[in-house]
């Protein structure tokens, strides 16, 4: 497990609630950001200091692996069966207004 270094976001917070709720915000946004489909895998830990009568957050991502399998980029293999041409998929009803 690789541990990066912890980055401090340079904002203090007023209340816990505030630092929790950003906290939230920073795991969820850098982990999309940082995963991809297929390759590598990150999970983003956050931490929240008290410094004297503010809050401050903390992240780090830590890798967790390679993911690995097929992301419909290269083509190279048929993910749908072609539709048979002789075959209906459905009837088509004719919208009518109605007559006063």
């Amino acid at each position: 497990m690789d541990l990066e270094e912890w980055v401090k976001i340079p904002t203090l917070y007023g209340s816990e609630k505030q630092a929790i709720k950003t906290a939230n915000i920073v795991s969820t946004t850098e982990a999309r950001l940082l995963n991809q489909q297929s390759g590598p895998q990150y999970e983003v830990e956050t931490r929240i200091a008290q410094i004297e009568d503010k809050w401050q957050v903390s992240w780090r991502k830590i890798f967790i692996g390679n993911k690995t399998g097929c992301s419909g980029g290269c083509q190279s293999c048929s993910s749908a069966p072609s539709p048979d041409p002789g075959k209906k998929k459905g009837k088509i009803i004719p919208f009518r207004r109605p007559s006063i």
